[in-house]
């Protein structure tokens, strides 16, 4: 979900610049959005993969960070957390 926000905002800045540059030095207007469409689409790929990326490192992350609390606290990674018959910690 990420990487298609980070795709899509990357993309539309992209867009936007060029579209205010193309304007401000007065090229004919299809040259203007024919570019910003190319710029478009190709930020948004840039997008896709850095977004992809940077996901990708903080779901690792957070499982990192899950099994070393799991692991601090005893608990084994198939158990609940909210089933006491599990983890031994309280008797049914």
């Amino acid at each position: 979900m990420a990487a298609r926000f980070a795709g899509a905002a990357l993309g539309l800045f992209a867009f936007s610049v060029s579209v205010t540059a193309g304007l401000y030095v007065r090229n004919p207007f299809n040259v203007v959005l024919s570019r910003s469409i190319l710029a478009l689409f190709g930020f948004f790929l840039i997008g896709l993969v850095l977004g992809g990326a940077a996901q990708r490192v903080v779901d690792e992350y957070v499982k990192t960070r899950e099994a070393d609390i799991r692991k601090q606290f005893g608990r084994s990674a198939d158990a609940p957390a909210g089933d006491p018959r599990k983890d031994g910690s309280a008797k049914v």
